[in-house]
């Protein structure tokens, strides 16, 4: 007789139905490259662009339209809500550029989900430059839609003006979530 799979899964079952005693709200970073979360906003804009394992490139000889839909992880109650104390706290992106002089990149950024009453837009932008790699990020506060809002719906995404030879590297979305 077998007695070591019931009692292992008694064990987990008991594990994963009690809180761990180290439960606490924690900030946490997401970060992924732009090839898996961004593509082209129409097909036409395709032709223009490359898609490295590094970077969305555009190529092109004109400005490219690039759309990023970000990941977050959430837990959800029984009734289908997310916990007020978890939510996205920021997004933004990396650029890089094969050009010296400073080409203005502009995004979109979209918070929430079609058809939502509470759906925002937040226009930014920044100049990148292969010169100035440091400072070609481009980061959305929830002050940037309202200077009295804390954070952002859990989904958000955003669309950008890439100019030719500018680049979307990296994304990063900062959530915060009670692991308890």
């Amino acid at each position: 007789m077998n007695v070591f799979a019931p009692s292992l899964i008694g064990g987990l079952l008991l594990a994963a139905v009690l809180p761990s005693a180290n439960a606490a709200i924690e900030d946490l970073q997401i970060q992924s490259n732009a090839t898996g979360l961004c593509q082209g906003a129409l097909p036409v804009m395709d032709n223009n662009l490359r898609k490295r394992p590094l970077a969305v490139v555009n190529q092109g000889t004109s400005d490219a339209y690039v759309s990023c839909a970000f990941t977050t992880i959430m837990a959800q109650s029984g009734a289908g809500t997310i916990p007020s104390d978890e939510v996205v706290r920021w997004f933004g992106v990396f650029f890089g550029s094969s050009v010296a002089a400073p080409q203005t990149v502009s995004c979109a950024g979209v918070i929430g989900y079609e058809g939502s009453p509470d759906l925002q837009y937040v226009s930014l932008e920044v100049d990148v430059s292969s010169g100035t790699p440091g400072s070609n990020y481009l980061y959305f506060y929830p002050d940037d839609a309202d200077p009295e809002q804390t954070d952002f719906h859990q989904l958000t995404s955003l669309s950008c003006r890439l100019p030719p030879g500018v680049s979307i590297g990296d994304t990063y979305v900062g959530i915060r979530m009670d692991d308890a």
